[in-house]
């Protein structure tokens, strides 16, 4: 499975119109850790993943993207972690909790049980 393509197919479904600094690094944590779940889930090494979960995997991504609003919009109003109305203060969440909050996520959902049984080995 080829990660720069997987790569590819996400920055083209969710561009960086709002040339957001950090998007690079989160589309990649977040497809190494896609990537790495499935892989763990599968019970089959990284560089044995099949070809035929690449579009599963860039839709996991995606969903796992949109879930945590790892991205933000023009407004970035899911950036602001807090805001003060006297004196007006907005602070902004840091890079390091989208990290934390995209490894909590599970994205092996039932959406996508049924495909990866398909490729699912027994433990050795």
């Amino acid at each position: 499975m080829d990660k720069e393509y997987i790569i590819s197919k996400v920055k083209l479904l969710i561009p960086n119109s709002d040339e957001y600094p950090d998007y690079d690094e989160i589309i990649g944590f977040t497809v190494d850790k896609i990537m790495n779940d499935v892989a763990n889930y599968c019970n089959i090494s990284l560089d044995e993943l099949p070809h035929e979960l690449t579009t599963v995997v860039v839709n996991m991504t995606l969903q796992a993207l949109k879930t945590n609003e790892s991205l933000y919009g023009k407004d970035n109003s899911a950036n602001i972690q807090s805001l003060n109305e006297g004196d007006t203060s907005v602070t902004f969440r840091p890079v390091s909790d989208v990290y934390m909050a995209l490894q909590s996520l599970n994205p092996i959902t039932d959406n996508y049980t049924n495909i990866l049984n398909n490729f699912r080995r027994l433990p050795k």
